[in-house]
This record gives C-alpha cells, structure tokens and sequence, in this order.
C-alpha cells in the first residue's frame, strides 16, 4: 500500500515537473518576440519581488495553455494609462457578463492546449526527432533546392529505405552475390554468375548448423583445413581428429585430438558466435527499419498537430473578432504579410489536417517540417494574442469564482482627484487563499492622512496589511480587479516598495538600507502632484541598534511629510516613529494590528487593522514578553 502511495505521488509530482517545463518552454517562446507594453510599467524588478508577484500569478492563474501564464505576468506590469485600463476593464467584464462566450473561447482554448507541445519544439534545439529526420534532407553542397520540393524528399525517404534492405539482404546470407561480382570485377574469375553467388551466400548459415554437409576431406587436417572450416560437421570433424601439420623449418605443429565431447563443444561454440554476430546485425537492421518509420511517423504526427493547433488560434482569432466591441479591437492582430498567409493556408490541407496515417506523402511532412521551422517567429505575434486571450479568461473566471466565497474580487474605479488616496473596502490579501484571507477596510488619503506608521511585534501581521495595500493597487491597475468588495483609487504613477532588501555587492547590510531609503527620498521629492505615488516601508534601517534605527525613521518621515503627492506606509516596531503622528499635525496617522492575549501567555493574532499604536507592546514590558515567548515557538504561516 505504502509502495502505491509513492507511486502515485512520484507520477503526480512528475506531470508537474513537465507542465512547469512547457509552461517556461512557453514563455521563452513568447519572450523571444519583444512585445511591447502599451504604457510603462510603474514597477521595478523590486517590487515585484518583495510583493511576490511571481507567486501571486501560480496562485491565481487560471489559463488554459501553457501561454496563459505568459499573458497573465505580462498584463501584471501594473500601467498608468487610464485609456488602456478602462479597455481592459471592458474586456474582462464582457466575458463575466457573457458566460456563453467565455466557454466557447475557453473550449478553443483546451484544442489549443491539446496540440501545443508539438509547436512548441521547434523551438527546442536539442528536440531529438528534429535531429533525427535530418538524415532525410540533401545536405551535399548546391543540393539545398532540392529540400523545397516534395517529389525530391520522398526519393530520399526510399532512397533511405533500400540502403537498410540492402544491408538487410547482405545479412540474410546474400553476401555471396557481392563477393561473386567482387571476383568478377577484378578479375578473378572469368565470369559473374548470379545463381552462384545466391547459392553461397544462402547456403553459408545452413552451413554453419549443419552436421551433415561438408566442404573439407576427411583428415589428417592442417591449420589452414581448420581456418576453411564452415559447417558445424567440418569444425566437428577438424577438432575431434585433432590438427598435425609442419613448419617451414621442419618443425610439427599439432593441436590433439580432442575427441568427440572436445569437437561437438568447439562446434557448437562457433556456431553460437557466428549466430550472436548474424543476430545483432539483425537487430541494429531492424532497429533502423523501425527508427526510420517510427521518426516519420512521429513527424508526421507532429505537424498534423501543429496544423490543428493553428487551425484552432486561427477559429478563436475569428471567434474574437466576431465580437462588436472593444473586444474585437484589441485582439485584431496587424502583423500578418502575404508569407504567413500563404504558410497557413498550405498548412491547412487536408494531407496535414487529416487524421494521422500510414498511407501519406513522407516528402509533403519534411517540406512543411522545414516550412514550420522557417516561419515559426512570424506566429509568435498570434501567440501572444493567444497568451492574452486566455489570461483575460482566467481573470474572468477568477473574478466570477471570487464571488461565491467570503472574499471576493471587485472592480476599481478610478476616481480623478487633485490629492491622491485609496479606499478598500474589505480588502484582502490573494497570497492566501480564500479561507485564510482576513478583510479589513483599508484608507489613505481622501478624508483620511495619506501616511501612516503601523506598529507593533514582528510576527504581528504588519507585512501583511502592506503587502495588501501594495499587492491591491497592482492588481487595480494591471489585471483590473481588486481583492476587495469595493475600491476606488487615484492612478499612480509609481508604487515603489523597500519589504524585504537583498543585500548589494560591496555593501553591508545597513549600506543597502541607507541607500534604499535615500533613493526613495529622492524620487518622492522629484515627484509631483501630477505623478502620484504609493510608498511602502516595512522596518527600515532595522541592521542597525533600535535607538539609531527609530531616529532615521522619524527623521525620514519628517522629510516626506509635505509631499502630499506620495501616500507612505511604514511598518515598525520600534516606537519613536509613532511621534510622527501629533509632529506632523496629523500628515501621518498611527495604526495596529490588533493582537489578543486569550489567556495569561496565550495570544491570537487577529490581524485587523485598528487605529492607534501598538501601546501595549511598548508600555507593558511583561506582555511584551510573553508575546515574544509565544511566539518564538509559533511556525511563521503565510501572514
């Protein structure tokens, strides 16, 4: 049972392993082919990290074929184009708000997803079939033309085919009609006589098993009488009467009778040879036949496939432009020319259409092979529709999912405003899943101070509530939804973030942060009114001593305090920041996240928002410490 179990698990645990490998196979295709933004993405490669985007797409991804996923990260790129985001927001909602649509593309999709892989490898320099069929292309210098015609390809595919029957006849025993025009042709015997070389050469294996027939006269028998020994009667008879023959010199060489057990053992022991040799030069004959049928087969197989894979994206494309509406636009590629028009329409006879078979042209599948392989970037641009098409299916389907659980996706508006803000209504954080999330009601700006210090023990939950702030206003203005029941927001034009620094090369830990904290400085002061931005913080300069630590984190939101055009957030659990609050006049306002003692050493960490500072962590010295007990012994979740 035991044994079952890992058997299951290790299959389960290897199709993961090749899904993931054709999904990055995929996206290497896709990535070859720059595609072009329609607006900057106002994020780094920071950000990314630290709000575990990457993560966040396998969690959320809901593609179809291996290119949605593609499609997902890049339409992630979070923009500041409200034109491009509302064209989203329409696409997306068309789909929710026409179930029967997104089944059928969806449906299209899957034939897509069913053929993919064979596309997919031409783009695989070490695909071994491809290597394999190479043998049938003409590769002597100024024969090139000849790989362009069919007619030509099938003559080396039989051409292929008689060179390993020939090998085939030569090792059943015909040898002897090459040896026979061997002697003939230089002259060692006056004539070349067919029959006679089919008899020797097909009489040789019966020779070798036979007890009865015999070439050689009964003894005495010399060396060279043993070396002309073929038959097993002649091997026999040579080694049972023993071999006496002498020198030039004079001198007798014999081998003794080995008598009747001695001459049946070294007769039946050169026949084995003989046929373990005559075996193996069957099986690697045979080896041949059955690679050479088995490659054109699978080639055949395999552009069969790619024709139906093309035939599929070509019936989703119609599909989408059947559409009247922004739908329709988006997805109207304009990067078709009369070669891949051409391609398409050779590709899509019924030869390459039909069901695969034994009864098929070998040279139409090689030209087309090499016609595939010579326009495959000319129908990236189709894929990356495709990769869009399906991610904006998955964030559909995500967004109708959401619905029914206890937290859901919403859409964002965007609200014009000459101060920036964001408003979350029960807002949540989609690196958990939905029975893990917790929502709180999350604001800055608008009627509320547009920075704000959250404090508290580490552990408490204060990444979290930033990582939604920052992972919600991404997703607002990049997959056009939010994990929120409601939300309404400026469009920034950057969100910069510092949660969790690498170190650099050449600097200390504390360098790094000074640097970090010194550049977001700087582009909250270059920034203006006209280009919002979201900062989030979370325990800087936390690798130096607390008292210098907590001085640079006042001192740096007193810097940003009268740059209203940047909403910040700072997670800290030191407690000097919280005066940031009554010396800025209300620019920043304090919050927690609310931790319960359920019983005298027990805690629940609740991670709700309030307002206020985290006092007790900083005035009660006993709490405190019962906190920090509990939870060193508490494995860190996903909060």
């Amino acid at each position: 049972m035991v044994l079952i179990l890992l058997l299951v698990v290790g299959s389960f645990f290897q199709f993961m392993s090749a899904d993931q490998a054709l999904g990055k196979s995929a996206e290497r295709v896709l990535n070859s082919v720059a595609y072009t933004l329609p607006s900057p993405s106002i994020i780094g490669d920071r950000e990314w990290k630290e709000l575990q985007l990457d993560r966040l797409v396998t969690i959320l991804d809901r593609t179809t074929t291996s290119f949605g996923r593609w499609g997902l990260v890049t339409l992630l790129q979070p923009i500041a184009d409200h034109k491009h985001l509302q064209q989203r927001k329409e696409i997306i909602t068309f789909l929710v708000d026409h179930p029967e649509n997104m089944r059928n593309f969806q449906k299209q999709l899957k034939q897509v997803a069913r053929v993919e892989k064979s596309l997919l490898t031409y783009w695989d320099g070490a695909d071994q079939l491809s290597r394999n069929c190479e043998r049938f292309y003409f590769s002597s210098l100024g024969l090139d033309p000849l790989n362009k015609s069919s007619l030509a390809l099938d003559a080396s595919t039989v051409l292929e085919g008689f060179n390993i029957i020939k090998s085939l006849a030569q090792v059943f025993a015909l040898w002897g009609v090459s040896q026979e025009f061997l002697y003939w042709s230089v002259g060692a015997q006056q004539d070349f006589n067919l029959l006679r070389g089919m008899k020797t050469g097909l009489m040789d294996p019966v020779m070798r098993h036979s007890p009865w027939l015999y070439k050689l006269d009964k003894g005495p028998y010399t060396w060279r009488n043993a070396a002309q020994a073929v038959s097993w009667g002649d091997v026999y008879n040579v080694w049972k009467s023993g071999i006496s023959e002498k020198s030039p010199d004079g001198t007798l060489i014999t081998s003794p009778p080995m008598g009747k057990i001695g001459g049946f053992f070294m007769a039946t022991a050169s026949t084995l040879l003989y046929d373990y040799q005559w075996a193996n030069a069957i099986d690697s004959i045979g080896k041949r036949i059955i690679g050479m049928n088995r490659d054109l087969n699978q080639l055949q197989v395999r552009v069969s496939d790619v024709a139906q894979c093309i035939k599929s994206i070509m019936q989703l494309r119609q599909s989408v432009e059947s559409q009247d509406n922004e739908f329709n636009n988006y997805f109207n590629d304009d990067n078709d020319n009369g070669d891949v028009e051409a391609f398409i329409e050779k590709l899509f006879t019924p030869r390459f259409l039909q069901k695969p078979g034994y009864l098929y042209s070998r040279g139409h599948v090689l030209t087309m092979h090499q016609d595939i392989k010579r326009m495959k970037r000319s129908l990236i641009p189709l894929l990356h529709s495709v990769a869009l098409l399906d991610a904006y299916c998955s964030i559909a389907q995500l967004y109708t999912e959401s619905q029914d659980e206890q937290v859901v996706f919403s859409f964002p508006e965007f609200v014009e405003s000459p101060q920036p803000f964001v408003q979350y209504h029960k807002a949540w954080l989609p690196l958990l899943s939905y029975e893990q999330a917790i929502a709180n009601d999350l604001v800055l700006g608008a009627d509320q101070p547009g920075k704000f210090v959250i404090t508290g023990p580490n552990g408490g939950g204060k990444s979290t509530i930033l990582k939604t702030y920052g992972v919600a206003a991404v997703l607002a203005q990049s997959w056009g939804i939010v994990p929120a029941q409601s939300g309404q927001q400026t469009i920034f034009s950057s969100i910069k973030t510092a949660l969790a620094l690498q170190p650099e090369d050449g600097l200390s830990d504390f360098m790094t942060e000074e640097k970090t904290m010194t550049g977001l400085l700087n582009d909250i002061a270059k920034s203006d009114a006209a280009h919002p931005m979201l900062v989030l913080i979370d325990e800087p300069y936390k690798t130096t001593v607390n008292v210098e630590s907590a001085k640079r984190m006042y001192q740096f939101g007193k810097d940003i305090a009268d740059f209203k055009h940047a909403l910040v957030g700072i997670a800290t659990h030191l407690k000097k920041p919280i005066l940031l609050e009554r010396d800025t006049s209300g620019i920043f306002a304090n919050y927690q996240v609310k931790i319960r003692e359920i019983s005298f050493g027990v805690f629940e960490r609740l991670f709700k928002v309030e307002k206020g500072p985290a006092t007790w962590w900083f005035e009660d010295e006993d709490q405190r410490s019962r906190f920090i007990d509990w939870i060193s012994t508490k494995t860190v979740d996903a909060h």
